[in-house]
C-alpha cells in the first residue's frame, strides 16, 4: 500500500499578485513599491500526514468543516447544497458543516488551539500566517488527479490566483496550506440605475471627480455614500494609501510617538472627508450605522454608493431585487498622490484542511468536489466571483469584470490601515465622528496623535 507524504511546512517571503483578472502573477521578488512585503516566520512546522492512495473509493466517513457563511445567507445555501450533493455521491459520507458566520476570525483559532475537532475550514484573511501549524500542504494533493474533477487535478481547474492569492493572504510560500474560492476586490461599488439618472456617464478617477458624482447624485435625489461600522477604515485607509503608498500606511499604523500622525496627509485626509460630511455626500447615519445597515441602504436605493467587496450584491439581493444593476469603479487617485489605477485591495476566501483531520482521504476528494465545475456553478448562482478557468460571471457583477482586469498590484484591506490591530479601532472610531460631522479634521489629528502615544 503506497503513502504520500503531506510534507510539513514553514512560512516565508510574501507578496504575489492575484491573477484574479487577466493580469499575469508576480513572484515575491517582483513585489513592487505599490504592494507591502510581510516577512514572517512560523516557529513550529506543520505536523506531518499521509494520504492512503488506495483508499479513494469507497469514501466513508465524517467530514466536520467550519465556515465563514451563515446557513441562511445564499452563499451558505449553496455551500450546504454542495456538501448534499458530495453526500449523495458517497451515500456513506457525511459532511457536517459548523455556520460561523464572520465570527469565524474570532472563535476558529481558539477553537483549533483546545483541540476541538475541525477537519477543514475557512482560513480568515484576518489571521495571515497564524495558523500554519494547523494546516496541512495542500502541495501534493492539488498536483493529484480526482475522479469528480474528470480525471484532473485541483491546479489544472482552479483559477492561477486561487493558489497564488493564498499564499499572499498567509504569509506563506514554502507549501500551500489553503485553496482560493470566491476572488474578490475591494472597490466603489454603485447603483447603475442612480448614475444614470443623474447623468454621470463615467466612473470617476479622481477625488475631483469624485466630487463631481457625488454632486450630481444629491441633485438627483440620492445620498452618494455610506458605509458600516465594520468597513469604515476601508474607505478611509485607502485614501492615506492613494495619498502617500501602503508602506506609508502601514508605518503609521505602526507609529507609536504619535509624530506621523502629525504628517500633513493625516490632515489632508481628515479634511477631504470633513468636506464630503458638510457637503452632504455621506449618509446621515453614518455615526450609528451598524453593519449590515449602510449596505443595506445601497441595495433599498437610498444610497448610491459603498466602498466594499464585489460581494456586496449578494449580501444585499433581497433588498436589490433581481433587476439591480452594478457598477464599480476603482478607488480614485486623491490630490498629491500618485497615479494607483491598476492597484486594488484584493483577495478569495480559503479553504484549509486541518492538520488534525481524522480522514485525509475524504477531506481531499470533498475539496475537489469543491471545485468541480458543478459545484462552481452553484457558487456563482448565489453571488460569488468564479474560482474556475472555464467559470462565469454572476450577471449582477457583469460590469464589475472589466475593473478586475484592470487590476495587476494588489493591495491589502484599508491600504494597510488594519495591520495595527489597536490602532485601528481607534481610527475607525475617530473616522466615523469625523464623517459624521461630530468632531472637526483638526480633532481627528489630535486625537489619532495622542492614541499613538498610548
Amino acid at each position: 500500500m503506497k503513502k504520500k507524504r503531506i510534507a510539513a511546512l514553514g512560512l516565508a517571503l510574501v507578496m504575489a499578485l492575484s491573477a484574479c483578472s487577466s493580469a499575469p502573477a508576480q513572484a515575491p521578488e517582483e513585489s513592487t513599491e505599490k504592494e507591502s512585503v510581510s516577512q514572517e516566520q512560523t516557529p513550529e512546522a506543520t505536523p506531518e500526514a499521509t494520504v492512503e492512495e488506495d483508499a479513494v473509493q469507497p469514501l466513508e466517513g465524517e467530514i466536520v468543516f467550519w465556515t465563514m457563511w451563515n446557513d441562511t445567507e445564499p452563499q451558505g445555501e449553496a455551500w450546504q447544497e454542495v456538501a448534499d450533493r458530495f453526500m449523495a455521491l458517497y451515500p456513506n459520507t457525511k459532511i457536517t458543516i459548523q455556520w460561523c458566520g464572520r465570527d469565524i476570525s474570532k472563535t476558529l483559532k481558539p477553537a483549533l488551539e483546545s483541540g476541538q475537532r475541525i477537519d477543514m475550514f475557512d482560513y480568515p484573511t484576518q489571521y495571515s500566517g497564524q495558523l500554519g501549524f494547523y494546516c496541512l500542504d495542500l502541495s501534493e494533493m492539488i498536483e493529484q488527479p480526482f475522479d469528480v474533477l474528470g480525471g484532473q487535478s485541483i491546479s489544472d481547474v482552479v483559477l492561477p490566483s486561487m493558489l497564488e492569492t493564498p499564499k499572499k493572504q498567509t504569509n506563506t510560500w514554502a507549501g500551500q496550506i489553503a485553496v482560493g474560492y470566491k476572488p474578490w476586490l475591494n472597490l466603489f461599488m454603485y447603483n447603475a440605475a442612480a448614475f444614470e439618472e443623474a447623468g454621470i456617464t463615467s466612473n470617476p478617477t479622481t477625488w475631483d471627480e469624485l466630487d463631481a458624482a457625488c454632486a450630481k447624485l444629491l441633485e438627483a435625489g440620492y445620498v452618494p455614500i455610506t458605509f458600516d461600522d465594520a468597513y469604515a477604515h476601508w474607505i478611509a485607509g485607502m485614501y492615506l494609501q492613494r495619498l502617500k503608498g501602503q508602506d506609508w500606511v502601514i508605518e503609521l499604523a505602526a507609529d507609536t510617538t504619535g509624530e506621523m500622525w502629525n504628517d500633513p496627509a493625516v490632515l489632508q485626509f481628515a479634511q477631504a472627508f470633513e468636506d464630503f460630511a458638510q457637503k452632504g455626500y455621506l449618509d446621515s447615519n453614518v455615526g450609528g450605522n451598524k453593519w449590515p445597515a449602510g449596505q443595506m441602504d445601497v441595495g433599498s436605493g437610498k444610497v448610491a454608493m459603498y466602498y466594499n467587496l464585489t460581494g456586496l450584491p449578494v449580501e444585499v439581493s433581497d433588498v436589490a431585487g433581481p433587476d439591480f444593476k452594478w457598477g464599480a469603479f476603482n478607488y480614485p487617485d486623491v490630490p498629491g498622490g500618485e497615479s494607483y489605477a491598476d492597484a486594488a485591495p484584493a483577495g478569495c476566501t480559503m479553504t484549509a484542511i486541518s492538520s488534525g483531520c481524522e480522514n485525509v482521504a475524504l477531506a481531499a476528494e470533498f475539496l475537489a468536489f469543491i471545485h468541480s465545475q458543478e459545484s462552481d456553478d452553484r457558487f456563482v448562482e448565489s453571488g460569488m466571483t468564479t474560482s474556475s478557468k472555464t467559470g462565469s460571471w454572476p450577471e449582477a457583477l457583469t460590469d464589475v469584470k472589466p475593473v478586475f482586469d484592470e487590476i495587476s498590484v494588489i493591495l491589502q484591506t484599508g491600504g494597510g490601515i488594519e495591520t495595527n490591530p489597536e490602532i485601528k479601532p481607534v481610527f475607525t472610531e475617530n473616522f466615523i465622528k469625523l464623517a459624521a460631522g461630530q468632531i472637526s479634521a483638526d480633532k481627528f489629528v489630535e486625537n489619532m496623535v495622542a492614541a499613538a502615544q498610548q
